[in-house]
C-alpha cells in the first residue's frame, strides 16, 4: 500500500513539474503570432528604466489617428528565425519579411527604419501573453507592447 502511496506521489510531482516547466519555457519565447497594443503610448526614462506614458491629450489624438487610418499590426515571429510583419493602414496591407535574431533580451530584426540608422529593440518584459520592447531609435526611446494572439 506504501509503495502505490509513494508511486502515486512521484506521478503527481512529475505532472505539476511538467506543467510549471512548460510555463517557463513557454514565457521565454518570443515566437508566435502577436498583435500590436494601440491601447497605451510610452516611452522609457533612461535614468530608471520605467515606463512613461504620454499625456492624456497626446495619447486621445494618437487614438483618433491609429482608428481613423484603420491601423493595424500583427507580427508573427516563427522558430526558424523569421518573421513575418503585417501592417494595415488606410486600407492597404504592407507585409515585411525577414530574419531576427535574439541575444539575451536584445532583438535584432534588421530593419533600418531610416536609411543609416539603426534601430536597437531590447524586449523589456515577455510573458506568455505580453511583450514589451523598448526601440530606440534616433536616440528616441519608443515603448511598443505586443499581446499574444
Amino acid at each position: 500500500m506504501k509503495k502505490i502511496f509513494d508511486q502515486s506521489v512521484v506521478l503527481v510531482l512529475m505532472l505539476a513539474c511538467m506543467f510549471f516547466v512548460t510555463d517557463i519555457c513557454a514565457a521565454q519565447s518570443v515566437v508566435g503570432k502577436w498583435k500590436r497594443n494601440l491601447s497605451h503610448v510610452f516611452s522609457f526614462d533612461k535614468s530608471t528604466g520605467k515606463r512613461v506614458f504620454v499625456s492624456d491629450e497626446y495619447q486621445k489624438q494618437y487614438d483618433a489617428a491609429t482608428a481613423g487610418n484603420g491601423y493595424k499590426e500583427i507580427l508573427e515571429m516563427k522558430s526558424d528565425n523569421t518573421f513575418t510583419s503585417t501592417v494595415t493602414a488606410r486600407g492597404k496591407q504592407t507585409v515585411h519579411s525577414g530574419k531576427y535574431s535574439l541575444s539575451g533580451n536584445i532583438l535584432d530584426m534588421n530593419i533600418p527604419l531610416v536609411k543609416g540608422q539603426k534601430s536597437v529593440t531590447t524586449v523589456v518584459s515577455l510573458t506568455p501573453s505580453t511583450m514589451i520592447w523598448n526601440l530606440v531609435f534616433m536616440n528616441k526611446s519608443n515603448g511598443i507592447q505586443y499581446d499574444k494572439m
